[in-house]
């Protein structure tokens, strides 16, 4: 199970968790939101290196790849 607790600097082709990773080169964002995905190269300019801003950070109940599929709910939404 990966558990990304920090922001990393991730390279397309590694298996990543749920998250926001950034382009170092152009900035271009991708949000993945599922566990265990392959990391790919910029659509944009092909770069292949990410800033990894985790779930965690967006979300500081989401702790785990699991959670992000089925996150914990929140105050008083009946979603």
């Amino acid at each position: 199970m990966i558990e990304l607790t920090e922001q990393k600097t991730y390279s397309a082709g590694q298996s990543v968790g749920p998250g926001k990773y950034v382009c170092i080169d152009c900035g271009k964002e991708l949000t993945l939101d599922k566990s265990e995905q392959d990391l790919r190269k910029c659509p944009s300019c092909s770069c292949e290196e990410y800033q990894c801003f985790p779930m965690t950070h967006i979300r500081p109940d989401i702790k785990t790849p699991e959670d992000a599929k089925n996150p914990p709910k929140r105050g008083k939404s009946n979603l």
